[in-house]
């Protein structure tokens, strides 16, 4: 089941009308939030996940998220009540907000609450009724979930017009001045991955990097020195924070 989007509010600046390939997005935690570590815990999780398309990153971004609390008693969930988060996109820069004095809630719950609402600042929908694995259902499918599903990835994929959430070298803005990278593979056992653009090998290569991951480095090989730069791990032209740029 696909999600359609969240508002007609909701839109990225620049991903991908510009023809971005990634984005950063800032994250601002305001103050009031007590429940940091749930917090924390649930942007790990969708960054792990969407993170080599969107990463949610404190420094700069493309537009900006903030994350609040608030009391029962207080705007918004006082002119919501009954809701433990609620967002509002605030023409792109949404704000996300937990309700702080939900009483029995417990660590897990918040990581929940968190992830869900994140998930609708990039751009899911709640699903109150249907039982289906998506961190946006009500029910208890939905509940159980702390992470996006694979589901709500393919859902955010095509709500951006995209086949999928990986990135793939070849694709990539600027990939025609690399001449190639290389990764130790620290989770599968495979040793050295490579990446060389046609017509050097391109089906011959043995553990051939077919996709980049999130957090991971890469040594980049590029015609023109100093093209390339590494940030957050990964590979960006100087100047343009915004938009990564890999090897």
């Amino acid at each position: 089941m696909s999600h359609p989007l969240v508002s007609e509010g909701f839109h990225y600046h620049g991903f991908p009308l510009q023809g971005a390939k990634a984005i950063y997005v800032r994250t601002i935690i305001d103050p009031s939030v007590i429940h940091v570590q749930a917090l924390g815990e649930a942007i790990r999780r969708w960054n792990e996940v969407v993170g080599a398309r969107i990463l949610l990153a404190p420094d700069k971004g493309e537009y900006t998220v903030t994350f609040l609390e608030k009391g029962g008693n207080e705007s918004p969930f006082k002119e919501y009540p009954g809701n433990g988060g609620l967002t509002f996109l605030h023409s792109g820069n949404p704000k996300v907000y937990l309700r702080s004095d939900l009483g029995s809630t417990d660590y897990r719950d918040c990581v929940h609450i968190w992830s869900h609402e994140i998930g609708h600042t990039f751009g899911l929908a709640d699903h109150p009724k249907e039982n289906i694995s998506s961190v946006m259902s009500y029910q208890v499918q939905g509940w159980d979930l702390l992470s996006p599903s694979q589901e709500d990835v393919q859902s955010i994929a095509k709500i951006h017009g995209l086949a999928d959430m990986r990135v793939r070298v070849e694709e990539l803005d600027g990939s025609e001045n690399v001449t190639g990278f290389w990764n130790w593979d620290r989770f599968e056992g495979l040793g050295w991955r490579v990446w060389f653009p046609p017509p050097i090998g391109t089906y011959a290569i043995p553990n051939r990097i077919k996709s980049l991951v999130v957090h991971e480095q890469y040594i980049v090989r590029v015609k023109v020195a100093g093209l390339l730069g590494l940030r957050e791990q990964l590979a960006v032209l100087p100047g343009q924070y915004n938009r990564w740029r890999y090897g």
